[in-house]
């Protein structure tokens, strides 16, 4: 398996790999390619996805067709209510 040397790395992102390996009772080393897979893994397509299309799949508008039937039947009226809000008899106790 290869070997991968990081050199340079400042010490606040080294005490937070020390710090993530220890809270997952991990290596560092196991951490750090747990990390680097998880944003490879986000990041970057496999080859069972397609690739994003260049446009939108829609370029215009497409008007729905309107042929609902009307209802049969009577026409409802509305009616209105002088008081529609309940007086204190009228809820339950």
């Amino acid at each position: 398996m290869p070997t991968l040397v990081i050199e340079n790395v400042p010490v606040s992102l080294y005490d937070r790999i020390q710090h993530l390996a220890k809270s997952r009772q991990r290596t560092p080393a196991d951490t750090v390619l747990e990390v680097l897979e998880t944003a490879f893994r986000s990041t970057t397509p496999t080859l069972t996805e397609g690739p994003l299309p260049q446009e939108p799949f829609l370029t215009q508008e497409i008007c729905a067709p309107f042929n609902l039937p009307w209802p049969k039947g009577e026409r409802v009226v509305p009616i209105e209510i002088a008081e529609y809000i309940p007086t204190a008899h009228d809820l339950p106790e």
